[in-house]
Order: C-alpha cells, then sequence, then structure tokens
C-alpha cells in the first residue's frame, strides 16, 4: 500500500498542524515528573498518533504503546504502565507512555481507569501523552484538568494536494488536478486515505485514473438526478462518476431516494438489494484497505440499479426535505444519537462517524428487543447512572419502533 510506503519517518515530515506538533515537542522537551500529561484531541486520521511515534523516535524514546479502550480498567492499567511510569530501559532510554482512545473509557466495566490516570500523571516518571477523537466526551472532561490539551485538525486540502502530488510523481502517475482533487476532497483531510485513494486511480483499468472521466463537477441533484433519469447504462454511470463525494454517501443518498420513490414492493425489494450490496462491498474495502474496490462500485449501480429504477420516477430530492416533525425529532435526538455513538465506536473500534452512518440504524433496529437493548447498554457504558440509563433506554426502544 502507498499509504504505508509513504508513510512519514521523521516528525517534520507530517503535513498541517504545526503548531500544534510544536507544542507537543516543546512539552516534551521540557517535562519533567510531576508536570501535566499531553493530551492530544482531533478527528482521525489527522496525525496524532504517527507524529507520537515519531517523535519518540527522534528523542531515541521507548514507547510504550496502549489503547486505552482496551486496557479498560485500573487493574489492566496499572499492570500495563506501572512498571513504564518508573523505569529506563537497560541502556538508559527514557519511557514515553501513550495512552490512545481515552474518550473510550466509559462505564462501569471502567470503574477507576480515569482516576488511576490522573494520579498516575502526577505520580511517573516518564511523560505521558495521551489522544482522543473526540474532545466533548465526560471522560476527556475529567482528564483535561491534569492535561495540556493540543487541538489537530485535518490539513488543509493545498497541502493535502500537494503531498498527492509528490506521491504520485514518486510513482510515476501522471494525474491531473481534477483527478488529485476529488481524492483530496472524498478524503476529507484523512491523508492515509487520501494516499489510498490516489492508489485506487493509479490501477483503475487501462491505467486510467478516476477522476479523468469527469469533464466538470456536478452537484449532487444534477448527477444522481442524471443517474435515475438515463437513457441507458452508460449514461447512467457517467452520471455516478461525474458526483464528488464519497462512497458512503453516494450509497446513503442513492438509499433515500430509493426509499422514498414509492416503488412497486418487487421493485423496490429488488432495488435495496443492490444497495445492501453496495454497502457490504464498501465494508470489505475498508476492512482490507482495498481501495481498488471503489471503482466497482459506479458499475454496479449502473448495471444493476439503473434497469430496476429505469422509467419509474425514482428522484433524487435534496437532504433537507424531511417534514418539520421529522426535523424536530432529529434536532432533540441528535444529541443521544451523538453520545451513543460516541461510545458504540469507542467500544467497536471505529469513528463515530462510522458508526453513525452505518452501524446505528441497524442497531437500534436490533433495539426491539429488550435483551439486545441491556446488553447494548451494559457493553457502552450506559448503565453506570440509573437516570441516565432509564433516559437512553426509552430513546433506544423509540428508536427501535420507528
Amino acid at each position: 500500500m502507498w499509504s504505508e510506503k509513504y508513510r512519514p519517518n521523521k516528525p517534520d515530515q507530517l503535513i498541517g498542524n504545526e503548531d500544534a506538533r510544536l507544542a507537543l515537542s516543546v512539552w516534551l522537551g521540557e517535562w519533567k515528573p510531576g508536570k501535566k500529561a499531553a493530551l492530544l484531541v482531533g478527528p482521525p486520521g489527522t496525525g496524532k498518533t504517527t507524529f507520537v511515534n515519531l517523535l519518540a523516535r527522534a528523542n531515541g524514546m521507548n514507547l510504550v504503546d496502549l489503547n486505552a479502550s482496551d486496557v479498560r480498567t485500573k487493574d489492566k492499567l496499572q499492570r500495563r504502565m506501572g512498571e513504564a511510569m518508573s523505569t529506563v530501559s537497560l541502556f538508559g532510554e527514557k519511557s514515553l507512555i501513550f495512552l490512545d482512545e481515552v474518550d473510550g473509557l466509559a462505564g462501569r466495566a471502567d470503574i477507576g481507569a480515569v482516576e488511576f490516570i490522573k494520579e498516575s500523571v502526577k505520580e511517573s516518571q516518564n511523560p505521558i501523552v495521551m489522544a482522543a477523537n473526540d474532545p466533548d466526551s465526560d471522560e476527556i472532561k475529567k482528564l483535561s484538568s491534569s492535561c495540556v490539551t493540543l487541538r489537530f485538525k485535518p490539513p488543509p486540502p493545498r497541502e493535502v494536494e500537494m503531498y498527492l502530488r509528490e506521491v504520485a510523481r514518486g510513482e510515476g502517475l501522471a494525474v491531473g488536478d481534477e483527478e488529485l482533487r476529488a481524492c483530496v476532497r472524498e478524503a476529507a483531510g484523512d491523508v492515509r486515505q487520501a494516499i489510498n485513494l490516489l492508489q485506487s486511480t493509479g490501477n483503475s483499468p487501462g491505467g486510467e485514473a478516476r477522476g479523468r472521466y469527469k469533464d466538470r463537477d456536478r452537484t449532487m441533484n444534477e448527477a444522481l438526478n442524471g443517474f435515475f433519469g438515463a437513457a441507458d447504462k452508460e449514461e447512467a454511470l457517467a452520471s455516478l462518476r461525474d458526483l464528488s463525494m464519497s462512497a458512503f454517501e453516494k450509497v446513503r443518498e442513492v438509499q433515500r431516494s430509493v426509499v422514498k420513490s414509492g416503488l412497486p414492493p418487487e421493485a423496490m425489494a429488488r432495488a435495496l438489494e443492490v444497495v445492501s450490496r453496495a454497502d457490504i462491498l464498501i465494508g470489505k474495502m475498508m476492512k482490507a484497505g482495498e481501495w481498488r474496490m471503489l471503482r466497482y462500485l459506479d458499475k454496479l449501480f449502473a448495471e444493476e440499479l439503473f434497469p430496476v429504477v429505469k422509467g419509474r420516477g425514482v428522484r433524487y430530492t435534496g437532504q433537507d426535505d424531511l417534514p418539520f416533525p421529522v426535523l424536530v425529532r432529529v434536532w432533540n435526538d441528535s444529541k443521544k444519537i451523538r453520545e451513543v455513538s460516541v461510545k458504540y465506536a469507542a467500544r467497536a473500534h471505529t469513528s463515530g462517524m462510522s458508526a453513525r452512518s452505518q452501524d446505528l440504524p441497524y442497531v437500534f433496529a436490533l433495539c426491539s428487543r429488550k435483551k439486545f437493548r441491556e446488553d447494548l447498554e451494559r457493553a457502552i457504558g450506559l448503565d453506570a447512572d440509573p437516570d441516565v440509563l432509564e433516559s437512553f433506554d426509552k430513546f433506544l426502544a423509540k428508536e427501535a419502533a420507528r
């Protein structure tokens, strides 16, 4: 994979977040026992973990790398961190203790973990760095008083584009401005994903880059309605390839259009079966890191979905055309959905966005079974407070009934 081949080897080779990286370097250089830990917060793919690894290597430190979502209890943390907090290696190397995904600590299963970390910060003879995706989680708020907080943001699109140009040059790949910008947009600030998308263009049939099918960017409305109203499969395929959006969004908006279309039951079932297979394709692609599989998504819709919907009046009518009562429910429930997604994501080792867009619709459906709902509440730590549990249990039951 190109993302591994071009992984930075030195701290100054990362792009973006210069201020946060400099601040962490200064913090490490000035750190003394008893000083606060460093807490890096920001979305996945912004370089938090990579920079900590490179910083430890550059300073000749032994990295003790722990995922807080895996080492969740005080006893486990004590076993894994205890020795590292007070010792150096045989060669005199100090350790840098790194706790990733600390926003994944939640519920009774983690009892004592946050308090242990706060005490460890005071007592450790080696510096402690923590990382989290969600700066607003309860666990981060509890830890903040013991930490210096540094925020990591997605790097500017222009910097990602320039980096992709260097990768393309290194691979001898002739790629145009639109191809590069399409990769940057779709990756949404995740440099690893941007490189994987670039690699998928170089591996597409005939060596053609994915973006070369685009003569111009089309709006979502134009592209999706161009697909649904196309005269033939070739025109339908061209319309989808004119659409610059992530694969997840494309599947979601196609599904929304199909569900709201009023297709006859048999056609609806056939159409949703194709959408389901597209969703499975993306899941396999993500799990295996096989970004080349992206090129099959548009073909799947053009070859198998288009014949089902052709001439049946399916239309894309926009993302914000929900009835007012539904919008009110979305506004009222969005906070709970976000809280559930963060806790679920930490337990499932995925991102909050992925949890909300891919997993939770199915999880909510399964919550119609009380046993499943109770197991879920226990697994993601919603049962820590009886009042909170009651509130979320009613919410999950209501979502399951919709």
